[in-house]
């Protein structure tokens, strides 16, 4: 980020702390067995100061500036779609009272165990090797499924994608695209999206058009979560959808 972006950035954030009640956020991303006992340390110390936040608690506190709840909300983003964040988060997560936000990408659930490893390797992702000696290292539907309406499930496009470039069949293949798997496998869109390296909605053009035709509320990016619309859209289909 250009030192101008960043002193802006930092202006913008001080105003906000200074003037409103806050809604932190904590990201993850793999969490393997080895760091349970470190992971839920923080989580325990986290419950006796901040409580959950949900999707309807995120939109009346963006919509009023209000929170209503004693403790300040802590969003729990745990990222990229890892199997370990079903089998090691969640479990913690329940345990203490939290609601998790799960952005996945959904080709990489698509992938077969079989070839995941090597998705993953021609991908920004990364896995923990030899964690699942059956070579299932992306949440699946199934597990998705279980966790929609006690945790939330949000888009993180189809690949692991950034949004910077104008190719449209692009943009609509990692915004509109993952939509669609959702809606094919949840019975409804997702209401939160979030790109690689957190681009926010407002900054280009082609990017915030495949979202609005998406239909997302809100938009994840590095310094914000944005609302950005009154209630979730739905996607609307187009050709050449399966392309990678």
């Amino acid at each position: 980020m250009p030192p101008e972006d960043f002193r802006g950035t930092a202006r913008e954030t001080g105003a906000l702390l200074r003037s409103a009640p806050l809604i932190r956020t904590a990201n993850f991303h793999n969490v393997p067995k080895r760091r349970i006992v470190e992971v839920e340390a923080q989580l325990k110390l986290w419950s006796s100061a901040f409580s959950s936040v949900n999707e309807a608690e995120l939109d009346r506190y963006l919509t009023t500036g209000e929170w209503h709840k004693p403790k300040p909300g802590l969003l729990i983003a745990i990222f990229n779609g890892y199997r370990n964040g079903y089998d090691n988060m969640r479990p913690l997560l329940e345990r203490y009272g939290f609601v998790g936000w799960f952005y996945v990408p959904t080709l990489f659930v698509n992938e077969p165990a079989a070839t995941q490893q090597q998705f993953v390797s021609s991908r920004t992702l990364k896995i923990i090797h030899d964690e699942y000696p059956d070579g299932r290292y992306a949440l699946s539907w199934d597990e998705i499924k279980a966790m929609d309406g006690r945790h939330v499930i949000a888009c993180h496009t189809r690949n692991h994608a950034r949004l910077q470039l104008d190719d449209l069949n692009y943009l609509e293949n990692e915004t509109v695209g993952p939509q669609l798997d959702f809606q094919k496998h949840l019975g409804h869109p997702v209401r939160a999206f979030a790109s690689l390296s957190g681009q926010p909605y407002g900054q280009h053009g082609p990017s915030d058009r495949a979202i609005d035709r998406a239909g997302y509320q809100f938009i994840t990016s590095n310094y914000k979560i944005q609302r950005i619309r009154s209630v979730p859209g739905h996607a609307t289909p187009t050709a050449d959808l399966q392309a990678r």
